[in-house]
């Protein structure tokens, strides 16, 4: 037999045999079956196609900042007693009844004293 002919002799038996086995695998699912060539990952790893995340254009979004008020604060007073001539908390009871009096600011602090020799 010529060389030739035996090339094409292998490549009907291959070609037959890899029909037989997916012939087998596809309408037998028992575990026998005839592999001819590499092993399974000679394919590699399945192609999944990656996919960008669509693009979203949002119009800008401005907001008016809150307006700022100023709430005065509630009155504060002193409450003072005449017959005892002092202030709450120095003392606890006033017989004659408390006035509201306006908060008097502290005076300037005094100069210290100089430093005798």
């Amino acid at each position: 037999m010529s060389r030739f002919y035996r090339i094409v002799l292998a490549a009907a038996v291959a070609v037959g045999c890899l029909a037989a086995s997916a012939t087998a695998s596809a309408h037998w699912h028992g575990r026998v079956g005839v592999w001819i060539g590499p092993g399974p990952f000679w394919w590699g790893a399945p192609y999944y196609p990656y996919y960008y995340p669509p693009v979203v254009v949002a119009d800008p979004v401005y907001a008016q900042p809150y307006p700022v008020t100023q709430v005065p604060g509630p009155p504060n007073y002193w409450y003072y007693c005449r017959q005892s001539n002092a202030y709450y908390p120095y003392v606890s009871q006033c017989p004659g009844g408390w006035e509201q009096v306006a908060p008097q600011p502290a005076g300037p602090p005094a100069a210290p004293a100089p430093a005798q020799r």
